[in-house]
């Protein structure tokens, strides 16, 4: 997915913009933030840290037609469970200004995780929404007010 986001960013020529993403897609973007320092001016990713160490289960397939892959649904939680140890030894390559929003004690995301993500990373600030996982739509004003007061600097 890493190398999917930064052909597509080389191909339409984006350079020093601000990349956000949410718990997968927010993975991604610590990804392409550590490997490609030159693309990314700003930063800021919700309720995820890289993957680490942990037990998830992987979840039974709907019955029934799906509208996507289900063969990556078990790849994506595997690889998840095994951790990463290399994206948290790259999180200090990130030089963007860094945002992470955090969903608080309702979130599934380890909470303390992220704030080790945020402890790496040189130049980040960490908030917290008490929201869950979906920050973003779970309480939408107060994401935004952070979001927008962060990148007003």
């Amino acid at each position: 997915m890493r190398d999917d986001v930064e052909a597509a960013l080389d191909k339409l020529g984006l350079t020093d913009f601000t990349l956000v993403g949410h718990s997968m897609g927010g993975a991604v973007a610590l990804l392409v933030a550590m490997g490609r320092p030159d693309l990314v001016g700003r930063l800021i990713v919700e309720d995820v840290s890289p993957p680490y160490p942990r037990d998830r289960a992987i979840p039974d397939r709907p019955e029934g037609a799906l509208d996507f892959d289900w063969a990556v649904v078990p790849a994506i939680v595997t690889q998840v469970n095994a951790g990463d140890q290399a994206a948290w030894d790259g999180l200090t390559a990130i030089t963007a200004p860094t945002l992470l929003i955090a969903g608080g004690p309702a979130s599934h995301i380890d909470q303390d995780q992220i704030a080790a993500a945020a402890a790496r990373i040189p130049r980040a600030d960490l908030v917290t929404i008490p929201a869950g996982h979906l920050v973003h739509s779970g309480c939408p004003a107060q994401f935004a007010d952070a979001v927008l007061t962060w990148l007003a600097g």
